[in-house]
């Protein structure tokens, strides 16, 4: 899960000096030197992000660019070919110019990409100002979350998991493979009223239903309004799913919004977050002309369940040292109720 906002400060001169490295030697451009020097993006947890700009660089980084350095490399091997191919088939993500591993200089997989203007729909919104929009983010930010997610599940699958398939990845391709990793995880961190979860949730997968590309991660903070309109960022958790991967999620946020509020604000919020993710769903039948099928019941109550092994698996690996601000903080109660719950469409 990532917010992208821009940051202030400068990063330290080891790290402007590997990157330059790796910009040069990926160009093949020796005298490659910072017009403007990377300056850190803040807002994310699993990527380190860098906004600089070259000068007298080749044409297609002639532009203002981001560098992601994501620390598992094979991560981010994954997310760079699935933003390739999802801006390839029209999608509004920004293009991706250089994708380099250098595991042993900035510590991970090097995506730089084109720097998209613009912020998130709540960046800068703290809890007054959160209620005090909500008249226009009840409408809005719902409908802005279902256009995009319309958008992504019509791209055609195939091609997004043949090149995937064929890069050999370690990363989970589809939601199955998703819930073995995390039973995986699970057992190795010694949890087994997790692993038993896992099991449990594999045993009773719906049957067939619609391939889609599908993002997984589908909030507000993922979400760039751009001088061209919504840029969709953050790949981390893309799979080719059911319609219900992105979909149960979004539902969820949108209903149990991760944001940090005092209890008398968070209990008024209740119905409003409720009735926002009442109004994604809505507007994504409106959208969708396979609404009925990707909004199926028994598929989003499944991969509800996903999402919430996801949140408790990844806090297991904390070790009581839990990353400050993290949206699973606020989310893991949730989680436990909805993994608690009777399975059925209802639930």
């Amino acid at each position: 899960m990532l917010s992208v906002v821009a940051g202030s400060g400068t990063t330290d001169a080891d790290t402007n000096r590997l990157l330059l490295g790796v910009l040069r030697r990926s160009t093949g451009r020796a005298d490659l030197a910072f017009g403007d020097p990377p300056s850190p993006i803040s807002g994310g947890f699993d990527a380190r992000l860098l906004r600089f700009r070259l000068e007298s660089p080749p044409p297609d980084l002639d532009r203002e660019l981001v560098a992601r350095i994501v620390a598992r490399s094979p991560l981010g091997r994954f997310e760079a070919e699935v933003q390739r191919r999802v801006a390839d088939a029209g999608i509004p993500t920004p293009v991706v110019r250089l994708a380099v591993d250098d595991p042993d200089g900035l510590g991970g997989f090097v995506i730089v990409m084109d720097h998209v203007p613009g912020r998130p729909p709540l960046a800068g919104l703290g809890p007054a100002a959160v209620l005090g929009n909500l008249p226009r983010l009840t409408r809005q930010l719902p409908d802005q979350l279902a256009s995009v997610a319309g958008r992504l599940h019509a791209v055609d699958p195939a091609p997004v998991e043949r090149a995937l398939r064929s890069e050999g990845t370690e990363v989970p391709i589809t939601a199955v493979e998703l819930a073995e990793h995390l039973s995986a995880a699970a057992e190795d961190r010694g949890r087994g009223d997790l692993v038993g979860a896992c099991g449990d949730l594999l045993r009773h997968r719906p049957d067939g239903g619609t391939r889609a590309v599908t993002h997984g991660d589908l909030h507000p903070f993922n979400l760039i309004d751009g001088p061209d309109g919504t840029v969709l960022i953050d790949w981390t958790l893309a799979a080719i799913a059911h319609p219900a991967f992105t979909l149960a999620f979004t539902q969820l946020v949108l209903a149990h919004p991760p944001i940090a509020l005092p209890t008398p604000a968070r209990t008024a919020l209740g119905p409003i977050a409720r009735a926002m993710a009442r109004r994604f769903t809505t507007t994504y039948r409106t959208l969708c002309p396979d609404a009925d099928d990707h909004l199926d019941p028994t598929q989003l109550d499944w991969h509800r369940r996903l999402h919430a092994l996801r949140v408790l698996v990844e806090m297991s690996a904390w070790d009581g040292d839990a990353p400050a601000g993290h949206p699973w903080l606020i989310l893991a109660p949730i989680a436990r109720q909805i993994l608690d719950r009777p399975r059925g469409p209802s639930s």
